[in-house]
């Protein structure tokens, strides 16, 4: 059993990260590892060392301030590329999210969701984050920071000839606005990752590898899956061969493991074994 004591101090193998050439910096979503991160946020940022990432996507700071975090990344030869930020937040106070993402060193800012008062996402809805994406965006920009918003399973119900993403995707400036792709939330909303990136190319600089659980019923909204149906990648529904092979196609420049498991630390080994077996 992996407890909590030899995870921490390294006793037990920890396979080599894989080779990244045949599609970019594989690094970890922090969050996946966010009980351990919330009662010992330095020996977290150590493990994910010792997994072998350099690259990190920040989904909190856990109660420290973005200077500490970053003397914390720095300690451990981490960089963070990405930040997540809730709507909100971003709504009422862009200027300290930007400034968080610099002090981290950042180059990205990702809306981690858009509010809703429905069970999907609305074109009103889509309309009006549009507006305020793009203005933040365009802020944001100024700084030579890019902004994101990321994908989950609410953007994809039909609308027209398309889906309601399409009308994100639409009305948001790609000079001021692109996209996070999660492959585990586009499979579950029923949509193909490969056709996705490749109808959009350039559009999504950043992606979360991440697999789905054979047998998860899909195709409802985020709240309705549990934390077990996040499985080690490459042992659930997702292609991910195909989903990287499309991904280094069409311009994906960060990808990042998110494991949503409990048990997310057990299982990242055999992630990463199995990104280093990949042939393709």
């Amino acid at each position: 059993m992996i407890t909590r004591r030899t995870l921490f101090t390294g006793a037990w193998p920890l396979p080599g990260l894989a080779k990244q050439k045949r599609y970019g910096p594989m690094g970890l979503q922090i969050y996946s590892l966010r009980g351990q991160a919330e009662k010992d946020l330095p020996g977290t940022l150590a493990l994910i060392r010792r997994f072998g990432f350099r690259e990190v996507e920040v989904s909190s700071l856990y109660e420290h301030t973005a200077a500490e975090f970053r003397r914390m990344l720095d300690a451990n030869n981490l960089k963070a590329t990405s930040m997540m930020a809730e709507y909100d937040r971003m709504l009422k106070h862009l200027d300290s999210v930007a400034a968080d993402a610099h002090e981290l060193g950042a180059q990205y800012v990702v809306c981690s969701t858009i509010p809703h008062g429905h069970k999907y996402l609305t074109v009103e809805d889509c309309h009006r984050a549009a507006l305020n994406l793009n203005s933040w965006g365009e802020r944001v920009g100024r700084s030579r920071l890019h902004c994101c918003y990321h994908t989950h399973g609410t953007e994809f119900q039909k609308f027209e000839n398309g889906t309601v993403f399409d009308v994100l995707a639409s009305r948001t400036d790609p000079r001021y606005v692109n996209f996070e792709m999660d492959i585990f939330w586009i499979v579950y909303a029923f949509q193909d990752p490969v056709k996705m990136l490749h109808r959009y190319p350039g559009r999504f600089p950043l992606m979360h590898v991440k697999d789905i659980r054979k047998g998860t019923v899909l195709g409802g909204v985020p709240a309705d899956v549990r934390e077990e149906d996040s499985v080690p990648l490459g042992q659930g529904l997702v292609d991910i061969p195909a989903a990287l092979r499309a991904a280094k196609e069409t311009g994906v420049r960060h990808y990042y493991i998110e494991d949503e498991a409990v048990d997310a630390a057990a299982q990242l080994p055999a992630s990463l074994r199995y990104l280093a077996g990949l042939r393709f």
